[in-house]
């Protein structure tokens, strides 16, 4: 098939206790050297300073301990420290934080505390966040959906949060951890029950972004959800992708983007059923326009999966007309003329895409799990030197 119109076809044939840290003097931050600023604005209208994104750092007093005037176990003990004492640090360095504590500032050892985990929620419905748990005045409220991070401390059902500049008390039962990252099957892969075990909770399909509330890595393996289920899924089967994606499987259309992005990055795709494969430019010197057409329609009847080889061919097929116009600056006339001589044959521009297909690393031919075989392309013989040629073709290069 070749299309005329400034537009050429393409083929488908188808807590543990550590010791005290070593002596260290506290540090002291050395006064700012003064500088002439550019702009001068008047005391009265002070620049509004923006509330932090998340609260303080919390440690937690797992053994109790004298504060010390200085970084040193030597230093002059200020008061003591008990067991279950939250603290905030302000500075921290060899061991030692600075924390303050009944009204005495002072350093205390890091091993003897246990810095607590901020955890990012989001309201499941609209919320008073109030001074004490379950009781108090409001000091804001959140809005279902809306995000808030806690400081660590629970108590009685309730947890502390932190949400524009204010800290408060939300009842749990209202939050819910919120999707710190995404990640998308490169392949059909495995979720499992947990990050060792080998029993297997579900079969999830290539293309499928999974959202994460934990971002927890071990034994290889990632925390996500799929369906309502949480389990673990191979690090080594995902690509995270931006927390904006959307939770689902691809479109039939986004999956072979994401096939041929490494050559064909940003080319428009449409895919239909019926539609047919071909690759088209359009426009006019200094503006050009690509595209890409797919048909959806399997040989056996039902939809081709986006990532069997056989689609995978095609789609790397039309993405090699694509580098075929770059490669010849949009001349179908002397592409054609070209590829015809390359390859050896008229209709060398289809011959020659296989070539590229196959110099990309897909295949023209092979039997499916189920027993069947396929092809894709025009069935042309890809000899050594014509690969060499499409591996030009590919990098930009005219042969």
């Amino acid at each position: 098939m070749r299309r005329l119109l400034l537009s050429a076809a393409a083929a488908l044939l188808v807590g543990a206790l550590v010791p005290l840290p070593a002596t260290a003097a506290p540090t002291t931050a050395a006064p700012a050297a003064s500088s002439p600023t550019a702009l001068h604005l008047p005391a009265a209208l002070p620049l509004p300073a923006a509330a932090p994104a998340r609260p303080p750092a919390l440690h937690r007093v797992v053994r109790p301990f004298g504060l010390r005037a200085t970084a040193s176990a030597a230093g002059a003990r200020l008061v003591t420290v008990g067991t279950g004492a939250y603290l905030v640090a302000q500075d921290s360095g060899n061991g030692w934080i600075k924390v303050g504590h009944a009204g005495r500032t002072g350093w205390f050892p890091a091993g003897y505390a246990r810095k607590l985990d901020q955890i990012q929620y989001q309201a499941t419905r609209a919320v008073a966040v109030t001074t004490r748990p379950g009781a108090g005045s409001a000091v804001v409220s959140l809005a279902a959906g809306r995000s808030a991070v806690s400081t660590g401390r629970v108590s009685g059902g309730h947890v502390q949060v932190y949400s524009a500049g204010k800290t408060g008390w939300a009842p749990a039962a209202a939050l819910r951890r919120a999707v710190v990252a995404k990640y998308q099957t490169n392949v059909a892969a495995y979720l499992y029950a947990t990050a060792h075990s080998p029993t297997r909770v579900a079969t999830l399909p290539a293309d499928y972004t999974h959202a994460t509330r934990t971002n927890r890595a071990l034994n290889g393996r990632i925390h996500v959800e799929y369906g309502g289920t949480s389990g673990w899924i191979g690090a080594a089967k995902v690509t995270r992708v931006a927390l904006g994606t959307a939770v689902g499987k691809l479109a039939w259309r986004q999956s072979a983007a994401k096939n041929v992005a490494r050559w064909c990055r940003g080319v428009p795709i449409t895919a239909g059923r019926g539609l047919g494969n071909f690759a088209s430019m359009s426009g006019s010197p200094g503006r050009w326009k690509e595209s890409i057409t797919l048909d959806t329609a399997g040989l056996r009847g039902g939809t081709l999966d986006p990532n069997h080889p056989q689609a995978v061919a095609i789609q790397y097929h039309e993405c090699a007309h694509i580098l075929q116009y770059r490669a010849y600056d949009y001349r179908p006339g002397t592409l054609a003329s070209r590829m015809d001589t390359v390859y050896g044959r008229s209709n060398g521009t289809e011959f020659m895409a296989d070539c590229m297909a196959l110099a990309m690393g897909t295949k023209l031919s092979g039997t499916s799990s189920d027993g069947w075989t396929w092809r894709a392309g025009y069935g042309g013989k890809c000899t050594s030197a014509h690969l060499a040629a499409a591996k030009k073709v590919i990098a930009g290069q005219a042969v």
